[in-house]
């Protein structure tokens, strides 16, 4: 018995449906790969995210380090709200004195000057006082402030920190959070920022900070800070 074979009808009706399947199929493939990249920006996103929470919180917890005498007396602001930026503040280093220090003066001879120059703040304080200057020259071991020293100080009882300013703000401009360490370039923290808020309850000593990305309007990103230092510092004072 002779076989049949496909008519032209069957033939078009296969193409057809084969054609509609393999349509179905690319769209499929095109929605799976939407999804995929859109969830893994989106975990990337969270990713940086937490990484600039992370990384402010250790900003944060490192405020009024090594400078809680000058916090307890005001003369240092361990967090401060500056310009509509939230500047921290800590000592980098300290340097011991090889001398008194006298009212009037503004030469001071340390035992080492490693990363000291002009332009960078420190501090000189001792049990009962503290005075912020900047510094005009360094030769050698000694550095010349910009003004003259308030108070007296003696070499046996005080020391000189080097203050580290951390800046925190809002780069309306190019949408993202930045970071300035004192004279520094700020740097980019943080991409994509519609918003970014920051407070310092001094009474309380709670610093909070909130952010919301442009991606994601939905959801504020919230950090809740208790420094230690500062503690430390205030509860003295």
């Amino acid at each position: 018995m002779k076989r049949k074979g496909f008519s032209a009808i069957e033939i078009s009706l296969s193409l057809a449906l084969f054609l509609i399947i393999l349509l179905a199929a690319f769209e499929f493939l095109g929605i799976t790969r939407d999804f995929f990249f859109k969830l893994k920006n989106a975990q990337e996103e969270t990713q940086a995210a937490m990484a600039a929470l992370d990384k402010m919180k250790v900003d944060l917890l490192r405020a009024g380090a090594g400078l809680l005498r000058p916090v307890r007396w005001g003369e240092v602001e361990g967090i401060a709200i500056i310009d509509d930026a939230l500047v921290i503040s800590r000592s980098e280093k300290s340097y011991a004195l090889l001398q008194d220090l006298s009212p009037g003066e503004n030469r001071v001879v340390l035992e080492t000057a490693a990363g000291l120059s002009s332009g960078k703040e420190v501090c000189v304080f001792d049990d009962e006082k503290a005075e912020v200057k900047a510094i005009s020259l360094v030769e050698g071991k000694t550095i010349f402030l910009t003004s003259a020293l308030e108070a007296s100080y003696l070499s046996s009882e005080s020391q000189i920190a080097l203050v580290e300013k951390t800046s925190l703000f809002l780069d309306e401009k190019n949408s993202c959070i930045r970071r300035k360490v004192n004279a520094s370039s700020p740097q980019p923290l943080l991409d994509n920022v519609l918003s970014f808020e920051f407070a310092y309850e001094k009474e309380g000593n709670l610093a909070r900070l909130s952010f919301i990305l442009k991606d994601n309007q939905e959801k504020k990103y919230e950090l809740f800070v208790y420094p230690k230092n500062m503690a430390l510092g205030l509860k003295t004072s």
